[in-house]
């Protein structure tokens, strides 16, 4: 058997011997690499716009005729020579070999380094478009050339040689008036004919919409790219809407235009509404930039090293929107199409979208796959919008198929994981731990739910997490989400140590100063405790011997207490009405110290500025007021509390019927504190609402609700109680109406009366339903100033609150 040399040996002998053959080209190659690659209508119109741009156009206008479809734009044109060997070379790309602009670059200087395409087969969507097209091209200095290609003669016989179907080339003087181009200019006109689709206004309205998402519709930079429609069939439809469009407000337009530019709308419909990530490289690839912002606010600014080898050369840079309920709504009426119609993470290189990356069933990043692991811990593409931007370096090569998105490799899968890790998971830290914790942020155009004590503290600490992340410096944050939040708060310790962690990372001096001011507080906070914990104690050794002496009156009591527990939702503090315990009164002592000490700290710090200081801003002083008067209305209201007996844990948290507690506080409590001429009622069916609350909070917003009705010259507030179901969860809706003054004509807008400073009245402070929407807001609801009185018996002013359960 002879060896594998002898065979190689044999073999050379013999093919010196046979002469070369070639491959024969059949006429089915023009399907192939046309109708059969590209099959979807608007992915050829975008190669032939990218062709455009590649041909340095500044311009290019697509115009819709009843048989015809012409592609111009104003480039640098084509010579006789360029249409033989580039346009007529099949498979051939000048600039993929870096020869398409060798001689133009030498006139014009670098310019755009970056192409759309470079497959050399783009030119094969005409045949998509349409059977027949008349190319006419006139580069400076030469005539004008034009090109006549037949695609049926392609079609008659596969057995017939793809080189032996002639095309006509020949030469006019000037640009004729079929080809929608300046006579004279120079650039290229792709007349198709003999469509092979119906383009309706609904197809071109789409097509609109397909093109804003070719060039990254999310870049903030000018591009002197631009794309236009021309269907004059459509102008009296455009014109009608236009007039309908012109008296409505922008955000909801009665329809949108055929004709026209095409413009990049995304940015507007986005700005200031969502939630959105941006991450990019800089330092030449060498660091990574992200930067969160929270509807037009931003959130935090860090730099970290680059990670990723294959993308540092790539240019990377990513943008991810997350759209709450509201967001979601206005995109709609921007845009025309649901954002989760409109696509989820687009992929672009070179500035043109990879298509089908992005689109709404493309699942490119893995989100959905990730999201069916846990659909309220994860984003799917559902809930996101944005793009991915790479340059065209190997590694980012599309598919030859115009709609097979990236060749998969190590540099793309790289794309993925950074994508994913930088992103997404970032995002989901805010989205997901913060913003959805909070049932009514969903439906809020701005941050103010964020701004909360509880979602503040989160923020804080997912801040801090960063800042104390190996090899992340924390570049900026938002002092007013990132903060120490008031030490009457339950997120108050989480928030400060959070910001000390930031502190001590970062080293800003007004974040120090910040956090000494802060621990000196919380140590006036603990000695005023201590103070009142001695002074129980003393307390309760010359109270034995009354207590002993009250032993029977409480096990009479305790039978009273068992009987009345049998009625539904009685309230403990009812039953002890006519007497003080000695329970009540330790506690009341308690309670008064703790806030006395409070104020008395706030005043001592105030004392000090302004000794210091020439001038206290008025913001400083502003805030010193709020405090004090927000800790002097707690000793009300406990004062309140003891005067009647009960809750003598009222500054504590406990789980138990907020609507029952409501309707018996303001009967016993409320009503016997109210301004003379001034009565409190509850309309309530009995229907339970059981949540965690601090009664005293409870008591706080009753007490103001009723001092503010007083204030307005109300004989009567009503709080009409419900129960709503939303999105599965209840939520307790609180109707306070009065038959007072109503509300100020030159209150506006009209939830500026829960502003610090801003009165009903003459004799207010302004501090009173400020302090409502701030207790409100600490137990996760929303307050809203009504336009229209509640009813007719009560037609002054009407606040509405919901509490979620």
């Amino acid at each position: 058997m002879a060896d594998a040399a002898t065979i190689r040996k044999n073999t050379s002998k013999k093919a010196k011997d046979t002469p070369f053959e070639h491959f024969r080209i059949s006429t089915g190659l023009k399907d192939l690499i046309g109708r059969d690659l590209i099959t979807d209508d608007f992915v050829a119109v975008f190669e032939l716009v990218k062709n455009a741009f590649d041909a340095r156009a500044k311009k290019v206008t697509l115009v819709f005729e009843e048989d015809s479809i012409v592609i111009s734009d104003d480039g640098k044109g084509m010579r006789r020579e360029d249409i033989l060997n580039k346009w007529l070379f099949v498979a051939y790309s000048a600039k993929r070999d870096g020869t398409e602009d060798a001689d133009y670059r030498d006139r014009i200087g670098e310019g755009r380094r970056v192409y759309a395409g470079a497959k050399g087969v783009g030119r094969f969507s005409c045949d998509c478009l349409g059977q027949t097209l008349l190319l006419y091209s006139r580069a400076r200095g030469n005539q004008v050339q034009m090109l006549e290609v037949d695609w049926r003669k392609y079609e008659k016989d596969p057995k017939q040689e793809f080189a032996k179907v002639g095309v006509k080339l020949g030469e006019v003087s000037l640009f004729p008036p079929v080809s929608h181009h300046s006579p004279k200019g120079v650039g290229t006109s792709l007349v198709i004919g003999m469509l092979r689709s119906v383009w309706d206004r609904s197809k071109l309205l789409e097509l609109r919409r397909a093109l804003s998402k070719l060039i990254n519709p999310f870049s903030t930079k000018a591009d002197n790219f631009k794309i236009e429609i021309v269907a004059k069939v459509e102008a009296v439809e455009d014109d009608r809407i236009k007039k309908l469009n012109d008296a409505r407000e922008p955000d909801d337009p009665a329809g949108f235009l055929v004709n026209g530019l095409i413009e990049n709308s995304i940015l507007s419909a986005l700005a200031k509404r969502t939630t959105v990530i941006r991450v990019k490289s800089i330092e030449n690839g060498r660091r990574l930039e992200t930067e969160l912002e929270d509807r037009g606010d931003l959130v935090y600014r860090i730099r970290e090293v680059n990670p990723y080898k294959r993308l540092k050369d790539a240019g990377f840079s990513s943008d991810v929107y997350f759209l709450n309920r509201s967001a979601k709504t206005t995109f709609a009426r921007r845009m025309g199409v649901r954002s989760i119609d409109f696509g989820s993470i687009f992929a672009f290189r070179n500035g043109f979208r990879v298509v089908p990356i992005g689109n709404e069933d493309d699942d490119f990043f893995g989100l959905n796959k990730r999201k069916q692991q846990g659909q309220r811990r994860f984003l799917g593409t559902r809930e996101v919008v944005g793009k991915v931007d790479v340059l065209g370096v190997p590694g980012f090569d599309e598919a030859t198929s115009r709609a097979g998105g990236f060749i998969r490799s190590k540099h793309v899968d790289e794309l993925i994981t950074a994508l994913v890790d930088k992103c997404i998971k970032r995002l989901e830290r805010y989205v997901v731990d913060i913003s959805w914790k909070d049932d009514f942020d969903k439906d809020d155009a701005t941050t103010s739910r964020m701004r909360l004590d509880s979602s503040s503290a989160k923020i804080a600490q997912l801040v801090s997490r960063l800042a104390a992340t190996d090899g992340v410096e924390v570049v900026a944050f938002n002092p007013d989400l990132v903060r120490i939040v008031d030490e009457r708060s339950d997120s108050f310790l989480d928030s400060f140590r959070a910001l000390e962690l930031l502190a001590e990372k970062t080293g800003s001096k007004d974040l120090l100063a910040s956090v000494d001011q802060t621990r000196a507080r919380i140590e006036a906070l603990q000695a005023a405790e201590a103070e009142a914990r001695d002074a129980e104690q003393r307390s309760e050794a010359r109270a034995l011997k009354a207590e002993q002496d009250a032993a029977t009156v409480r096990s009479e009591l305790v039978v009273a207490t068992e009987m009345l527990e049998s009625e539904r939702g009685r309230n403990s503090f009812l039953i002890a009405a006519a007497s003080l315990d000695k329970d009540t009164i330790l506690n009341l002592h308690h309670q008064i110290g703790m806030h006395a000490a409070a104020i008395q700290h706030s005043i001592k710090l105030m004392s000090e500025k302004l000794r210091r200081a020439d001038q206290v801003p008025k913001e400083e002083i502003a805030s010193f007021l709020d405090k004090v008067s927000f800790r002097n209305s707690q000793i009300l209201t406990a004062a309140r509390f003891a005067s009647r007996g009960g809750y003598k844990e009222q500054a504590i948290s406990r789980t138990d019927d907020l609507a029952q507690f409501i309707h018996d506080y303001t009967d016993a409590i409320g009503n016997a504190w109210a301004p003379t001429g001034t009565t409190a009622s509850v309309e309530w069916q009995g229907k339970g609402f059981e949540r965690k609350f601090k009664p005293i909070e409870v008591g706080i917003i009753i007490d103001n609700l009723v001092s503010n009705a007083g204030k307005a010259g109300a004989s009567k507030l009503l709080l009409a109680l419900s129960i709503e179901k939303r999105e599965g969860k209840q939520q307790l809706v609180i109707d306070a109406a009065d038959d007072g003054a109503g509300w100020a004509k030159n209150l506006k807008p009209l939830n500026s009366i829960f502003e610090m400073g801003v009165t009903t009245g003459k004799t207010g402070s302004g501090l009173g339903l400020y302090h409502v929407k701030q207790v409100v807001g600490t137990m996760g609801g929303t307050i809203e100033a009504m336009p229209e009185p509640y009813d007719d018996e009560h037609p002054g002013a009407h606040i509405r609150i919901r509490l979620p359960a």
